[in-house]
């Protein structure tokens, strides 16, 4: 028998959920008597046929540090420095669960000097299931806010806590159960897809026997293959292009800036080695530097000197290298770039230098030579992302938790359904109601984040289209949804600027479930009226003013004749804004913030919150 009794959420540190009964568990062998002590309380039981046992002790206010002790048959488990405070589930897909250490350049102080052991946070390890409801998450630890520790949290939350404990005085247990790349129907239950069939289908394949064996060995032994190929014929390797006396006359010319599907030979799969020489001063050359690179389409080695300074293997994570061994005078640094799927980048308007610890920077847009080591087919068929099938989350990931107290849940997901963001509205209100069935807690709080702006080269993406899909989801009791396509980043689906965002939850979290007094949602239309050539809109700002955060009319707006967009400024008038549009009567809809990116967009409430995108019919 294993020496745990408990449930894998009861480790040192746990924070348990104030003035609610306090459900403990765990599981012992079938039929022995535990014995639960947690502090002067003491509750016996004995476990069932399949070993599990359960007790539920009285609420308890805010406090702590507190012990818990659980022994059966002379085995004993003690669960030290437990707070009584408030408990968050934190769930989506990557944006949830970008952590502080990513934000680090933007937010320097909060990664290396916060020190708050009231705020904690428990990260469940990926564990996704579709055989059946697990009654159990993996193992992991709880970590406190400190330093060294802060740069693991998921970087929404940690802002959202922060907010709330400086708002209250509450510890703050956070549970991030979240996973890059993720939809939704993964996050849900069979009962909650059952009018989805396709998605109960993909279920049901990954239970048949050897099915996920199958796949994934047979996308494991592909990708293998494909990069076994890369390596081998790669004549950069071989040829040794990254040391620093390479004979590079025939390269060719280009900048970091320049875009790929411009140039004839960038555009295949396979990889491209890029070269630049700097000179460095002696004064620069004995400080600490790092090499920043933005984000490159799809993974990258980065020598400098000859010597192998960091590697990154997929697209998304923003490459900022340290650099140990710049020299005075001359140095090379030399990048080799794998376009694994198709086309590779280096993604625009991203900065590109090298940073000194003194914030000297030295530009590395600019001034770079590049040969072509391989042209190869794209890679089609890799290891299976099995944590994006339907249902395999929740059961692993969201379901085991469901005996655990908790104040509410915020929420950051739906990049991965914008593609198809058709009836995301509907699958988002069954999994809420879903988890609040569950969790046999009520309507409790549920907070989410609507998608920020992102704006890559190509065709349009129709985020608006998915953002509405999301604001339909408030016809839901005690929800509430953070507007932020004003603090994305164009050209990163990871926008760093999740202080924004976890403050804007943190704001709703204190007047939904706090019962603060505060503006927290930003301006949100009410009504729409025609007279003669004037379109009146009307919004509901909660007591505070109609403000622009630039300019002086209204910007963002449009104006629709069937499919036809015409876009037009508004004028401010109180808590309406004015349209004055000759054609009127011919006008069929008008909209707001309705693209990928909205820049233009100004319109905001006093505390400097923006206005929720719109498309309605007029």
């Amino acid at each position: 028998m294993s020496k745990k009794l408990l449930a894998n959420i009861f480790t040192d540190g746990v924070v348990l959920q104030r003035d609610m009964p306090i459900k403990i568990w765990g599981k012992v062998e079938p039929g022995l008597g535990v014995t639960i002590k947690f502090e002067q309380e003491m509750e016996e039981t004995t476990a069932d046929k399949e070993g599990k046992w359960e007790v539920t002790l009285p609420a308890r206010p805010v406090g702590g540090p507190y012990q818990l002790t659980v022994s059966s048959e002379g085995k004993t488990q003690e669960v030290h420095d437990i707070l009584m405070g408030d408990v968050w589930i934190c769930s989506g897909q990557s944006n949830m669960e970008l952590p502080m250490i990513r934000t680090r350049r933007m937010f320097e102080a909060y990664n290396k000097t916060a020190n708050n052991p009231n705020i904690r946070k428990y990260h469940v390890p990926m564990n996704f299931d579709f055989q059946r409801v697990q009654d159990d998450i993996p193992e992991a630890s709880w970590i406190k806010v400190e330093p060294g520790q802060t740069e693991k949290f998921t970087a929404t939350g940690f802002f959202f806590a922060n907010k709330l404990y400086e708002e209250t005085g509450v510890p703050i247990g956070l549970i991030l159960s979240a996973l890059g790349g993720t939809p939704i129907e993964s996050w849900m239950s069979r009962a909650a897809l059952s009018d989805d069939p396709k998605s109960l289908s993909e279920a049901d394949q990954c239970c048949e026997v050897g099915y996920m064996e199958k796949r994934t060995i047979a996308g494991q032994t592909a990708s293998d293959h494909w990069y076994e190929q890369l390596n081998k014929f790669d004549r950069g390797i071989h040829e040794k292009w990254y040391e620093e006396d390479v004979d590079d006359h025939d390269w060719k010319p280009t900048d970091l800036t320049v875009p790929w599907d411009e140039v004839t030979d960038l555009r295949a799969s396979g990889s491209i080695w890029f070269r630049k020489e700097i000179e460095v001063s002696e004064e620069l050359a004995n400080q600490s530097a790092d090499l920043i690179l933005g984000c490159i389409v799809d993974a990258d080695e980065v020598y400098v000197n000859g010597r192998k300074i960091g590697a990154t293997g997929y697209r998304y994570p923003p490459r900022d290298y340290p650099v140990p061994h710049l020299k005075v005078g001359k140095n090379i640094i030399a990048i080799r770039v794998i376009a694994v799927h198709g086309m590779g980048a280096f993604v625009f308007d991203k900065a590109h230098h090298l940073l000194f610890a003194d914030e000297t920077k030295i530009s590395l847009s600019t001034g770079w030579t590049y040969k072509r080591a391989l042209s190869c087919q794209p890679l089609t068929e890799g290891p299976p992302f099995f944590q994006n099938v339907p249902t395999g989350n929740y059961q692993g990931m969201i379901a085991p938790l469901h005996n655990l107290s908790i104040k509410g849940v915020i929420w950051y997901q739906g990049e991965s359904n914008a593609g198809h963001p058709e009836g995301y509205h509907h699958k988002f209100k069954n999994m809420i109601t879903d988890w609040r069935q569950s969790w046999q807690q009520g309507d409790f709080p549920f907070l989410f984040v609507q998608l920020a702006n992102w704006g890559p080269k190509g065709p349009l993406m129709h985020w608006e289209l998915l953002r509405d899909e999301q604001t339909k989801a408030l016809e839901l009791p005690h929800t509430r949804m953070v507007v932020t396509y004003d603090v994305g980043e164009h050209n990163d689906l990871h926008p760093l600027n999740k202080k924004a965002v976890g403050e804007r939850l943190a704001q709703e979290a204190l007047s939904l479930a706090y019962g603060k007094d505060i503006v927290s949602t930003g301006p949100t239309l009410t009504s729409i009226q025609k007279s003669g050539n004037q379109l009146s809109l009307s919004f509901e700002t909660s007591g505070s003013d109609l403000t622009l955060k630039k300019g002086k009319k209204v910007c963002g707006l449009s104006v629709w004749v069937d499919e036809l967009e015409i876009p037009v400024e508004g004028t401010l008038n109180g808590t309406t804004v004015v349209i004055e549009a000759a054609y009127a009567h011919e006008l069929t809809a008008v909209s707001y913030a309705w693209l990928d990116d909205p820049v233009d967009a100004n319109l905001y409430n006093g505390v400097g919150l923006p206005a929720v995108p719109f498309k309605k019919e007029i």
